[in-house]
């Protein structure tokens, strides 16, 4: 069944008119002060469950102490400075600061993460953001740390918040099937290829965005065009196989049948996709779109096929599949 507008507008982050105030820290000095604020910090890549966790007990305290509740993060994540080999990310920064936008807080600020700032201990740091906000209590989790190799943790932290009346909390990390809800595992689930255990860990389908390119038209010839969507080579995409997805156009969800990795049948062809989408129920041109995709369900993995008359049956099998399951109507999320 699809989903409700309400429920597609928070997969594809598009509540803007919830989206608390996001504030780009640049020049510290020259930004607005944001008065007494419990804040969070972390760099919150996939703004999963466990972060969501993290998040809502940030406005509790905020709430308790009567003050503003503030997400402090980074931009870029840390370890693209930081990291030889940077790990693939599960979102946009730009998605990852509304993401945290609508989670219930009052503001989200950015801070640039230079050389600079990764060199800086704990005292220093947090010296930087009370020049924006009046540090009420600061949550983050248990294995945080903060400045050049990591040299300050949570127990660093508190011993500078005992000594300023300012409550440090190093958050439990939350578990599922006894395995801890972070990045890491997150992406190594969707390089397997399970997609409904991701979703199970972000709490929402997993979603990327990207442009539609120009492809080698065999779907169309066979009855089923597809659009080929390019994303940034930084962002993480599930494993090789044909998927059931959600594509955004503009502002509409149409089912889709995705395809990721080099079809096999035609891995010769210099212009075979990498991700492509079949939208179900979809009339029109998408070349040049911005369209954001959300992985749903797993169907079966790429494969190469005796004849051109099983290649199309599979497809349109798993097309009925999706049909049956979501239908063909597009769904505006702005109804």
């Amino acid at each position: 069944m699809m989903l409700s507008a309400r429920e597609l507008a928070r997969v594809f982050f598009a509540g803007e008119s919830d989206e608390a105030r996001i504030v780009t820290a640049d020049t510290f000095d020259e930004c607005e002060h944001l008065g007494a604020a419990s804040i969070a910090i972390g760099v919150f890549d996939g703004v999963h469950r466990g972060h969501q966790e993290l998040i809502e007990a940030l406005v509790r305290d905020a709430r308790a102490h009567g003050c503003k509740a503030v997400v402090v993060t980074f931009d870029p994540d840390p370890d693209v400075v930081v990291s030889p080999s940077p790990a693939q990310k599960l979102m946009t920064t730009a998605d990852r600061l509304h993401a945290l936008a609508q989670t219930g807080v009052d503001a989200v600020v950015a801070v640039p993460f230079t050389p600079e700032v990764a060199a800086l201990d704990h005292v220093a740091f947090l010296s930087l953001v009370s020049r924006l906000v009046d540090i009420r209590s600061i949550r983050v989790g248990s294995d945080f740390r903060l400045g050049r190799g990591g040299a300050s943790g949570v127990a660093e932290m508190q011993a500078w918040g005992a000594e300023r009346g300012v409550d440090v909390f190093g958050h439990e990390l939350l578990c599922a099937d006894g395995q801890t809800i972070c990045a890491t595992r997150i992406r190594q689930e969707l390089r397997r290829g399970h997609v409904e255990l991701a979703a199970e860990l972000l709490g929402r389908p997993y979603m990327l965005r990207g442009i539609v390119a120009g492809g080698r038209h065999q779907g169309s010839d066979m009855g089923f065009p597809t659009a080929n969507i390019q994303v940034p080579e930084c962002i993480q995409v599930p494993a090789d196989g044909v998927y059931e997805g959600l594509v955004l156009v503009e502002d509409t969800v149409w089912p889709a049948a995705v395809n990721v990795g080099l079809p096999p049948t035609y891995a010769n062809d210099a212009a075979s996709a990498h991700l492509e989408a079949n939208l179900i129920g979809y009339a029109g041109d998408l070349y040049g779109a911005s369209v954001s995709l959300a992985f749903t369900r797993w169907l079966r993995p790429s494969r190469v096929f005796d004849s051109l008359d099983e290649l199309i049956a599979t497809v349109e099998g798993n097309i009925d599949d999706i049909r049956h399951r979501l239908g063909e109507q597009g769904v505006s999320i702005c109804d």
